[in-house]
């Protein structure tokens, strides 16, 4: 055996060894494409059906309203609040209970006679509220001096809550 046949052969032997790597690391790759598109196209399948399953359900989790503001009108008995829908589905509130903290009194009991519907990324027109103070406003020292918790409740069954007082909100 002569030197140059040496180098040759033991030159051969490397390259056999990366030809054997490439061929492997393209067979893995080329399975494992398989399997991880039909493992994502399963996925999909998968979420695609459960969205016939409850949508209802589904979109009542997407809801979210912000309270944006309350106004409790001066000299009266008026409360208006200005609310913004920052979820990704369209909210149709159902009613709106107004409590007084302090004492427990249920000062406003609205429920909706026509829906109001307030559309996704968008504010709402105010909505106005006729608290039941009597013949009293919120200027007057029992009502001023008080904290009220605002609740909403949609038609999804979502429940929206805050705390206000007069004149500091």
């Amino acid at each position: 055996m002569n030197h140059s046949s040496f180098y040759s052969l033991k030159n051969r032997r490397g390259i056999s060894q990366v030809m054997g790597s490439v061929v492997i690391l393209g067979v893995v790759t080329s399975i494992g494409s398989v399997v991880l598109f039909n493992g994502m196209n399963q996925i999909n399948a998968f979420s695609y059906d459960l969205s016939f399953h409850d949508k209802t359900k589904n979109e009542a989790y997407r809801e979210n309203l912000l309270f944006e503001h309350v106004r409790f009108e001066p000299g009266t008995d008026q409360m208006i609040l200005f609310l913004a829908n920052i979820g990704s589905t369209e909210s149709t509130i159902e009613s709106i209970t107004v409590v007084k903290i302090d004492t427990q009194d249920l000062v406003v009991d609205w429920n909706a006679n026509v829906n109001s519907n307030i559309q996704i990324k968008e504010s709402s027109d105010p909505i106005t509220l006729n608290a039941n103070l009597g013949s009293s406003t919120w200027n007057d020292p029992s009502y001023l001096n008080s904290k009220y918790k605002i609740s909403i409740t949609t038609s999804k069954g979502n429940f929206f809550t805050t705390i206000a007082a007069p004149f500091n909100t």
